[in-house]
This record gives structure tokens, sequence and C-alpha cells, in this order.
């Protein structure tokens, strides 16, 4: 099987998979929802607001480091292609 093929196989995995756990997430929220409607301190709302930003901001930061280092990584390969086609196979300091 291509590479591509596989790709695109897990891709359509993983969507499934995502689009299956919809549904006790949208319970949740109703639960969200009763509870700030029957909170009596104004703030509440915004209090709930903050932390979802919060909650969503770890994927965001793993994921990000993730593409740094594979960008990074690709990088370093290029430069030591290009130095191996130059004639120079000096490796390449990590800092």
């Amino acid at each position: 099987m291509a590479i591509s093929a596989r790709l695109t196989l897990v891709a359509l995995v993983a969507g499934a998979l995502a689009f299956a756990a919809v549904t006790p997430a949208a319970a949740q929220c109703a639960m969200c929802k009763a509870a700030i409607e029957g909170s009596t301190d104004g703030n509440v709302g915004a209090q709930f607001n903050r932390a979802i930003l919060v909650m969503m901001a770890g994927p965001y930061l793993v994921m990000g480091a993730f593409g740094v280092v594979l960008f990074r990584e690709r990088l370093r390969r290029g430069a030591r292609a290009l130095l191996g086609r130059l004639g120079r196979a000096a490796p390449l300091r990590r800092r």
C-alpha cells in the first residue's frame, strides 16, 4: 500500500473516531450551560470562557513543539545533503 493511501486511510479513521466522540461532548456542554445559567455571580461566563482557552492551549503547544522539532530536523537533513554534494561531509553541530 502506498504511503499516501495509508495516510489517507489513517486520516479517515481518525476523523471517524473524532466524530464518534461528539455525542458525550454535547452532553457536557449542556452541563456548562446549566451551571452558567444557575449561577448568581455574573462573572462565571467569563471564567468558563477563560478556562476553555487555557485547556485549548496545551494541545496547540505540544503539536507546535512537535512541528518545530520536525522542521528543524528536516532543515538539518537538507543541509547535510547539500554539504555532501559539495564534497564536505562534515557533521553539523547542534546548538
